[in-house]
């Protein structure tokens, strides 16, 4: 029994960590069975719990209480013994130090196991509330949809009752509006018939002009014919005469030509004849002002130099006068 209530602890460990994991996911399908299988794994473990409760209560083994209690004694006189060794040799106390150090992680693991067993039964608690909360829910949500089907019901009964009588309104109205519509249309057939009759005096009338016509147009297409062989004749004698025309005129151009050559040979001497007089007659012009330049260089030349020689002439003089005159005036002196 107390193997079967590990195994459902573990499974309840199991779900609840599944849980949380699938309250994130879109698909609620597998967190609506984890729930119910949850609720099973909660309900086995309490039904497994009280039974277990009751079996120790209804059960009592004192022979094995006295048993444990005479097994823990013998422990403890054998660790106090090992105790006495290890003080008389080494001065230590290291196998009450073990004992003490394992009975504490014992105390510590069975403390973890009483706080998992809370926080098991605080998860049993939270998901009986959560379970409740979403039967409530789903409860007025069943409760909204079936008021939702009864009006959709009674909405569906007056749609039945208005299509019944619009469907016999509009059998009865059809009716009419057929044998309206078949009367049209034997009035319309009528018409029709007379109008084919008359279109077919048409196509007869049509007939008949298209004949005369046809006649027509062959006439005039063979006289257009016998113009096209005439026009031909007398397209190759103008294209004859055109050709002749044609090489008379390539003769009168040959001629042409030979005349256009000479007449510019003729230009080309007379042009060249024409510019060598206009050298010569330019080069005696340039000629004749540097002779009169030269010429009129040579007269100022003349005018320069005879102006220079009087000039010096008339210095000459002057300084010859001015002697003479200095030494008259000495003389004078000399006589006085």
């Amino acid at each position: 029994m107390i193997a079967e209530q590990k195994k459902l602890e573990s499974r309840f460990e199991e779900l609840v960590a599944l849980q949380h994991v699938l309250r994130h996911q879109p698909n609620k399908t597998k967190l609506t069975e984890n729930q119910n299988e949850l609720q099973k794994v909660a309900e086995a473990l309490r039904q497994s719990t009280k039974q277990l409760c009751r079996n120790l209560k209804d059960n009592p083994n004192v022979a094995e209480n006295m048993l444990k209690v005479a097994s823990e004694r013998q422990a403890l006189q054998l660790l106090l013994s090992q105790c006495l060794n290890e003080i008389e040799v080494f001065g230590k106390v290291q196998p009450l130090l073990e004992s003490v150090m394992a009975q504490e992680a014992s105390e510590q693991a069975m403390k973890e196991t009483i706080e998992r067993e809370k926080n098991t039964t605080a998860a049993v608690r939270q998901l009986r509330n959560d379970l409740r909360e979403e039967k409530l829910d789903h409860e007025e949500k069943v409760k909204e949809k079936k008021k939702g089907l009864v009006v959709l019901k009674e909405q569906l009964k007056g749609l039945k009752m208005d299509t019944a009588v619009s469907t016999r309104y509009l059998q009865k109205g059809l009716g009419a509006g057929n044998e309206h519509e078949r009367r049209l249309q034997r009035t319309q057939l009528e018409d029709l018939l007379k109008e084919l009759g008359l279109v077919q005096q048409q196509i007869d009338i049509e007939k008949a002009v298209h004949a005369t016509q046809a006649e027509f147009l062959r006439q005039v297409a063979q006289q257009m014919q016998e113009d096209s062989v005439n026009w031909q004749s007398k397209h190759d004698e103008d294209l004859a005469a055109r050709e002749k025309e044609l090489e008379l005129l390539k003769q009168q151009h040959a001629r042409d030509l030979l005349a256009l050559k000479t007449a510019e040979d003729k230009f080309n001497t007379e042009a060249a004849l024409k510019k060598e007089r206009e050298l010569k007659v330019a080069e005696e012009r340039e000629r004749a002002e540097f002779e009169d330049m030269r010429e009129l260089r040579r007269v100022q030349a003349a005018v320069i130099i005879q102006a220079w020689v009087r000039g010096h002439r008339v210095r000459r003089a002057l300084k010859a006068g001015g002697g003479k005159k200095g030494g008259g005036k000495k003389g004078g002196k000399k006589k006085k």
